[in-house]
């Protein structure tokens, strides 16, 4: 079984894997951009270069690995409680985005429709983009991270150039896109973790199901 296919597997019957992931996580196991998990043995981390890139800060630190329904569970009752049942079928983490514990996730909002969220440890949530292409282009902007780095300066370029030159050359071939310079052309306005209020639809979902978590709604 090939590694996209095994990662589409672990996704509930409430979502799929987005075609545009699928697309990635072929091109990383043609390329061999794998690196072994330390805290799932058996499990490889998708890269979006080798990883001694990742390490020398030429390819954008995220490490993907789809969560199983038990540990998206497990994070999610973390985050809400026991306030959403069946959290897993709404709530899958797929990349650490950093090393201070901060990933990004698929969501089901309560329309139904597919996003793809942060979750940072310092409490930094907000929506990625609103197409998975769109995650995918910020990705190829070659900030250093995506929790601190990306989203911490999303109005700055990164701070070092030529990032990602095979995933940014393999994404823009693929798809005809173009990379902007900044992420914040991407994401618009963002909410920070000291915002009071917010439009994002996750920042209002989060703080509402929190709410309701600690009785506060």
């Amino acid at each position: 079984m090939g590694y996209a296919q095994e990662m589409a597997d672990r996704m509930p019957a409430t979502m799929s894997l987005p075609e545009e992931f699928r697309a990635l996580f072929d091109w990383m196991e043609t390329n061999g951009f794998f690196m072994p998990s330390g805290a799932y043995p058996g499990d490889l981390l998708g890269l979006l270069g080798t990883e001694d890139e990742v390490q020398s800060d030429r390819a954008t630190a995220i490490l993907f690995r789809v969560a199983t329904p038990e540990q998206a569970r497990e994070e999610g009752q973390a985050w809400f409680g026991e306030v959403v049942p069946n959290i897993e079928d709404r709530f899958v983490p797929f990349a650490r985005t950093g090393g201070d514990g901060s990933y990004v996730a698929f969501w089901l909002d309560d329309e139904g429709r597919r996003q793809i969220v942060h979750l940072g440890s310092e409490g930094l949530v907000c929506i990625l983009g609103k197409t998975p292409l769109d995650f995918l282009r910020l990705l190829a902007i070659g900030y250093r991270d995506i929790s601190e780095d990306c989203l911490g300066w999303s109005d700055e370029p990164p701070r070092k150039g030529g990032c990602n030159a095979a995933y940014r050359t393999w994404l823009i071939e693929r798809y005809g896109v173009t990379i902007p310079p900044t992420a914040v052309e991407i994401l618009g306005d963002l909410p920070d973790a000291w915002t009071e209020t917010s439009d994002d639809p996750f920042w209002l979902w989060v703080h509402k199901t929190q709410d309701e978590r600690d009785g506060g709604a």
